[in-house]
Formats: C-alpha cells, sequence, structure tokens
C-alpha cells in the first residue's frame, strides 16, 4: 500500500506521493540554479524551496483525498492546509508555511471575492478549531503509518533526517493568521518579507505546474551571446546598437533589419541568468515573429523560445497541423507547451506587453516576475502602437523594470518626438541610435524611397472599379480598410472581378485566420482586403497599396507591406480622401485629414526621412487632452508607482480590468452553424480544435446580436449574423 498524489494516468497508473514530491523538488532545483541572484541568496532560496516541496502535498494522505483519485469525485476540503500543519508541527518558519497553504489559492477573501480564496472554516488556529478541520485532520491520521514511509523516502532526498521523525499536526500560528489577512499583512510586514514570501510562493507553484506536466526539466537559462545570429553584413546602425550597453530606442525603415539589431543588442545587455521578452502589439505578428526568433537561435524543438498570447495553443495547433500529425497529437503538445509557457521554463518569450502587464498589474501567477525579470532584456516593438493609457501602463512597468537591473529597447519605423521624449523621460540615460547618412550602408536605406502618395477623392466603396483595374496590372495589391464591414464590402466587391482575393480582419473564427495568416507567409494573393490586423510585424511585400485614411503612424506601418525593402521602383500607394464607415471612428477626422495633408504635401517619391518629418509634423503637440489625461492615468497608476507600498503575497488582481474599458476589448463567441462540430470535437477530447471554432466580436457590437448565453460557450443565432470562411462574421 502507498499514499498517492496523483490519479491514473493513460496506463492506469497513480503516482506515488514520494515519486511526485521528488519530481517536484527536483524541478525547483532546476529553477533556482537559473535565477538571477547571487549564489548566496540561491542558496538560501534553495533550502527553503526544498522544505516547501517536501511539505505541500502531504496533506493528500487524507483518506478522503486517497478515494477521490479512484472516484474522481473531488474531496471537497483543502489538502494544502493540512500540509501547512504539518509544516507547522515540523516548527518551520513563516515564509515556508505561507507558501505551503497558498501554493493553489489565495490569502483569505476581502469580503468580494470569496472564489479561489482560502476557505477560513477549514483553518485550524489554536483559539477556533471548526469541526470540519477535526474531520480533515481524523482521516489524515488514519493514513499515519502509510505517510511515515513516504515522509522517510522524502527526508532521505533533501537530506533532512532530523525531520523524519517528527510527523503530525499542529494549529497554524497567529503570524501565519496575519500573513493571511491582506489588511493586515500590508501592515504589519515590511516590503522585503512580503516580496521574499511571493517569489518563494512563485517558484512553489510553478515547480508544481512543470513538474505535474510530466515535461523535461527546465533547460538552463542560454547565454544569448553563444548564438551566431547574422550571417550577413551588418550595417551601421545594426553595429551601434551591438555595441550599445544599456537601454536603447532604435528608428529604422521597415525592412532595415531592426528585429536583427534588437537581437544583437540583447546579446551584449542579458545579464546573468536574464531572460528575453520580445513584444509586439498583436497576435498575428506575434506569431510570425515566433518562428522567426526560433530560427535565430536554433530552437528547433521547442526548448527555448516560446508563444505568450490569450491564443497561443491555438496558434501553435495551427503551426503544427502544417506537419500533418494527429490532431489528439497536435493537441496534447499544443497545450502542453502553452501551459508551461505561463510558467518558469522558457528562457525567451515573444508575447504582446499584455502578457508583461499581467505579471507587473499582480495577475494570476504574478509572483514569476520576481524571478524572471531581473537581469533579463525586454524588446517592445512599435511602441506608438498603443492607446495611451497602455502606453502609459507599459512606460510605469519600464520603470519598474530598469529599477531591476533589466533592460530595455523600444524598436520602431516611425516615433513621434513626443514618444521619444516621453520614453527618455521615464527611462535615465536611454539613448537613442537610427540610420546615418554618413555611412554608406545606412545611407542605401535612407535614400531608397520606396513610396508616391496619391491622394484619390472620395471613399473606397466609389472606387472599387479603380481598385480593380490597378489591380489587374500588378501581381499583388493590398487593400486596407478601417471598419471589418468596410473590408467585407470591398472584398465582396472585389472579388466579383479578381478571383484571387483574399480577405482577412479579426472577425473570423481562429482556425480560419490561422489557416489565411499560414497561406500568407507561403503565396502573396492577387488582392489581399484587410483591417489594421495586417500592419504591425507582418513580413509581406506587395507591389502596390490602396487605403482609407488613418493616423500618419498607422499609414505609415501600411506602407512597411508595400514595396518592403524597396527593391523596386517606388511603389503607388492610393489614400482615400474619405472614411467609408461614419460610426465608431478608430481615428479622429482630425487626426485622418492632418496625416494626409501632411503626407501629400511632400516631395515624392517619400524618403524615410520624410515619414518622420510627417509624423512629427501631425504630432507636433502630443496627445491631445483625453489622450494626455488616459496616458497619465496609466503612467502614475497607484499599484505600478507604489510597488512596494501595493505588494501583498497571496494575492492576484482581475489585471485586465486595468488595461481594457469594459465595451472595449472582445468575447469569443461559437456561430450556431458550428455547434454540432465543436460537440463532436469535445467529445473526442479535441478541445484545442474545438475552441479555434471561436470568433472574437467587440463587446460595443454584443447589443446587436442574438445570443444564446445559456450554452458554453454563448452561441451566436443566425437571426442577424452569418459567417462564411471566406468573409467572416457578417453583423446585421
Amino acid at each position: 500500500m502507498r499514499i498517492y498524489a496523483k490519479s491514473a494516468d493513460s496506463n492506469g497508473d497513480k503516482e506515488p506521493l514520494y515519486e511526485h514530491t521528488r519530481n517536484d523538488i527536483n524541478v525547483g532545483r532546476v529553477l533556482v540554479q537559473n535565477l538571477p541572484f547571487p549564489a548566496e541568496r540561491k542558496e538560501r532560496i534553495g533550502k527553503d524551496l526544498d522544505l516547501i516541496m517536501a511539505c505541500h502535498d502531504l496533506g493528500k494522505a487524507a483518506t478522503g483525498f486517497q478515494t477521490s483519485l479512484d472516484t474522481h469525485v473531488p474531496w471537497g476540503k483543502r489538502h494544502e492546509i493540512i500540509s501547512a500543519a504539518f509544516a507547522t508541527n515540523l516548527g518551520l518558519p513563516d515564509r515556508i508555511i505561507f507558501s505551503v497553504i497558498t501554493h493553489h489559492k489565495s490569502i483569505l477573501s476581502s469580503g468580494k471575492d470569496i472564489l479561489g480564496c482560502l476557505p477560513d472554516a477549514e483553518l485550524p488556529f489554536a483559539n477556533h478549531i471548526y469541526p470540519i478541520w477535526q474531520q480533515m485532520a481524523t482521516e489524515w491520521y488514519a493514513n499515519l503509518s502509510l505517510l511515515k514511509e513516504e515522509w522517510l523516502m522524502i527526508c532521505k532526498h533533501i537530506h533532512r533526517m532530523d525531520l523524519a521523525d517528527k510527523v503530525g499536526l499542529a494549529p497554524l500560528s497567529s503570524n501565519i493568521l496575519d500573513w493571511l489577512e491582506r489588511d493586515i499583512q500590508a501592515d504589519t510586514y515590511p516590503y522585503q518579507d512580503r516580496e521574499y514570501f511571493s517569489l518563494l510562493r512563485g517558484l512553489t507553484m510553478s515547480a508544481d505546474h512543470i513538474a505535474s506536466s510530466g515535461s523535461p526539466l527546465p533547460v538552463s537559462i542560454l547565454r544569448l551571446s553563444d548564438f551566431k545570429l547574422t550571417p550577413y553584413q551588418l550595417r551601421g546602425f545594426q553595429i551601434a546598437a551591438s555595441k550599445h550597453k544599456g537601454s536603447l530606442i532604435l528608428r529604422a525603415p521597415t525592412g532595415s533589419g531592426k528585429t536583427e539589431a534588437a537581437l544583437l543588442w540583447s546579446q551584449l545587455n542579458q545579464e546573468y541568468n536574464g531572460r528575453m521578452f520580445y513584444s509586439l502589439p498583436t497576435k498575428a505578428s506575434i506569431n510570425a515573429m515566433y518562428l522567426r526568433v526560433k530560427d535565430s537561435f536554433n530552437d528547433f524543438n521547442d526548448e527555448f523560445v516560446a508563444l505568450l498570447h490569450s491564443r497561443a495553443a491555438s496558434a501553435l495547433y495551427s503551426l503544427f497541423e502544417e506537419n500533418g500529425s494527429e490532431a489528439l497529437i497536435n493537441q496534447q503538445r499544443a497545450r502542453s507547451i502553452a501551459g508551461l509557457i505561463r510558467e518558469m521554463y522558457y528562457p525567451i518569450r515573444v508575447c504582446t506587453p499584455h502578457q508583461i502587464l499581467r505579471y507587473s498589474l499582480q495577475g494570476k501567477g504574478w509572483e514569476a516576475m520576481l524571478s524572471e525579470f531581473p537581469n533579463s532584456v525586454f524588446i517592445f516593438d512599435e511602441i506608438h502602437a498603443y492607446n495611451p493609457k497602455l502606453t502609459g501602463l507599459i512606460m510605469a512597468t519600464v520603470r519598474y523594470l530598469v529599477e531591476r537591473n533589466a533592460t530595455c529597447m523600444f524598436i520602431t519605423a516611425t516615433l513621434p518626438r513626443f514618444i521619444r521624449e516621453k520614453i527618455e523621460k521615464e527611462v535615465r540615460g536611454i539613448q537613442f541610435i537610427e540610420p546615418s547618412y554618413s555611412i554608406d550602408s545606412d545611407r542605401m536605406i535612407l535614400e531608397k524611397k520606396r513610396h508616391v502618395i496619391e491622394a484619390i477623392d472620395s471613399n473606397i466603396i466609389g472606387n472599387i472599379d479603380l481598385i480593380a483595374r490597378e489591380a489587374e496590372k500588378a501581381r499583388s495589391t493590398l487593400v486596407i480598410c478601417n471598419h471589418v464591414p468596410t473590408a467585407q464590402a470591398v472584398y465582396t466587391e472585389l472579388r466579383k472581378n479578381v478571383s484571387d482575393t483574399i480577405l482577412l480582419h479579426s472577425r473570423f473564427s481562429h482556425n480560419d485566420r490561422n489557416k489565411k495568416e499560414i497561406s500568407l507567409r507561403d503565396r502573396l494573393p492577387k488582392i489581399l482586403v484587410a483591417t489594421q490586423v495586417v500592419e504591425v510585424s507582418l513580413n509581406l511585400d506587395f507591389e502596390q497599396c490602396f487605403t482609407e485614411p488613418a493616423a500618419i503612424d498607422a499609414l505609415v506601418q501600411r506602407f512597411g507591406r508595400v514595396n518592403r525593402y524597396g527593391a523596386r521602383n517606388p511603389a503607388k500607394v492610393g489614400i482615400f480622401t474619405e472614411q467609408y464607415s461614419k460610426n465608431n471612428n478608430i481615428y479622429s477626422e482630425n487626426l485622418r485629414h492632418k496625416s494626409l495633408k501632411s503626407l501629400t504635401s511632400l516631395s515624392m517619391p517619400l524618403s524615410e526621412e520624410d515619414l518622420n518629418y510627417a509624423a512629427d509634423q501631425v504630432y507636433g503637440n502630443g496627445y491631445d487632452l483625453d489622450d494626455q489625461i488616459e496616458y497619465y492615468e496609466g503612467l502614475e497608476f497607484k499599484p505600478l508607482k507604489q510597488w512596494e507600498r501595493y505588494l501583498t503575497a497571496g494575492v492576484s488582481k482581475p489585471w485586465i480590468e486595468d488595461i481594457i474599458d469594459e465595451k472595449e476589448g472582445s468575447i469569443e463567441l461559437l456561430h450556431e452553424q458550428f455547434q454540432d462540430e465543436n460537440s463532436r470535437l469535445r467529445e473526442q477530447g479535441k478541445y484545442i480544435a474545438a475552441n479555434s471554432l471561436l470568433i472574437p466580436v467587440g463587446k460595443w457590437a454584443l447589443s446587436q446580436l442574438e445570443i444564446d448565453k445559456e450554452q458554453d460557450p454563448w452561441v451566436l443565432l443566425g437571426f442577424n449574423c452569418r459567417y462564411s470562411e471566406n468573409i467572416g462574421l457578417e453583423i446585421g
């Protein structure tokens, strides 16, 4: 007879408590070795973590928990509370007991957020013992003789035989109660203690999750400088970036090698056991950059580089599908990797800034940042692409990072001067690099004139025939609209004339959108009609472009998908003077007008210097009053600005609420035509494939839709919306 920690696997074997605990301890030891701290600090953390992992699952010896492993009916009680009582009986310090008791649940509820918090009635304090605790203790003691055998083996593994005979439970101390009370903790304990408790808790949770996943031990943090990244001749600005020690702003034309410059910079600036975070604005750009960075670091076995965003599992699943392997194998691999990405497993992550803010705004699992952010390098691509509040939150986070020996780089094709000044204000000593006319290799890209801008009167719908005629003369044409309904209407009309026309926007199912993005990597269609999803970091190179009017920085990004490398004669870019849709403006009419006026006033064809000049003209006065207020709301966000005061160990927050207004963002819905397929896939265990049928819909549009909210996920009824793989979701 044995005590078991996990239910039966696919082979019908349950995992004994000792083997499970040993794996947890071993993973924890690797995580400690990967910490970016001095040896003496790592030694202390290692000793503490050994004890935490040794004790954290001992409560599973209770008969009720053991029965649940066979019946698959939840025990309904918290095994980690018994484990904490065991650690208390050993006389272990509060920091050990706190990590043990909170490695699954948050500390006690403040009254509003009971879900996910420890249950007060199960906690055994000397001055109040509830009947439920007495029942839990009775069930645990019933298996005492078997547990002693497991505990003896655990003590041998951590070389603590002095603890082998101390087997029992004791009431939790009043100090632990103080740690579990939010207000009391913040008022009682200094920041250094709260930070250390949080650090240990983060390591405990990551070690537990990684070990439970059955994955190999995490790899050592790689030295980025060990990789040769550039087989070609470097440009002057790339050499300058590769030699710059410290935080940096790089402005260089699209397609000139900014990414390579950033990776070279990261090789020099990575400190001891530091990681790399490469942040981009959109999921599509991240998916493409993930493959690019993997190739740069020769990561063909998913050891070093991870893809991190809210749909990472779905994106990975689609990438694996290209290999033609069986769906369940793809799903298992994608889910396993997606789970590990959020743990302290991968040295390099390609992500949205939201995933960095998830940590700094203390979302679930935020404690990992205390181990992962120090000494690391952070690359923020196209910082100007975010709304003012998000930009402010990013800059507040950057301020936190540089205080902890992290180094940051901002790379962009177009950086309005006022944004540069805000970065320089928050990151003291940061340097600015751009290509120089005095260096031959730089001058070549600066003198390239890739685009000829032409203003076209009226709106895009009124010029369908013009676009179709011009598209016949070119191999590839990009058409960009500001709104999904406009893009759908343009696509429908153009496809009547040009059959090789593809539509790309945000309102496709994840499955259909992933397929479209993958196909674009292989071949450009005659016409691609798209929304803003095409703007950032997709490595596309069209011969010409027609676009609705937009803000200057968005327009420059659109231009970057046309004659990308300047290898052809200057490409035509037609900008319509009017936006077709009069509703839901993404860019104000004034900003659209100023941007178009600034561009068309320049001599043609345009140089990169012309584009930067135009951006500074348009944004000469910086944010308007409303945007300025939003920026400072983010920059001065108290939990970030006053980090030490607001840090509470064992608490996570609904971080996304601090980024997205309740009217913004999207929710994922299932169209009724996919219900049967969704059910079939779920019955087969193909959950990622089932979730890939979901369609993101802006929250602002929900009032226009008929939705069955009794279903999970919510189901879109076809009364006023249609869906097809070519057009996506049509509303109205």
